[in-house]
């Protein structure tokens, strides 16, 4: 799901775009941890599609989600101490 074939060879993004209950079909988070992360600027904000529709570009969330896997957050603190990892 990630790209698809240009025909020239090439990959081009996947730029469909996901309501909410497609994203969180694919992403293990809840509502309310997507929208409070979007809030604080750490997940993609959604696209207004209309006055009542809103979605968010899988492209996007890609690129969300390969930036944890290079950079993971740090985890919450332990009895008062980070945790590093």
């Amino acid at each position: 799901m990630a790209k698809h074939p240009a025909s020239n060879g090439q990959h081009v993004a996947d730029d469909r775009i996901l309501s909410l209950s497609q994203l969180l079909e694919r992403i293990p988070l809840t509502r309310q941890s997507i929208w409070r992360m979007c809030r604080v600027g750490q997940f993609p904000a959604p696209i207004h599609l209309t006055k009542s529709r809103i979605g968010w570009r899988w492209s996007s969330v890609e690129a969300w989600i390969r930036e944890r896997e290079n950079t993971p957050p740090k985890r919450r603190a332990f009895f008062g101490k980070e945790v590093d990892e």
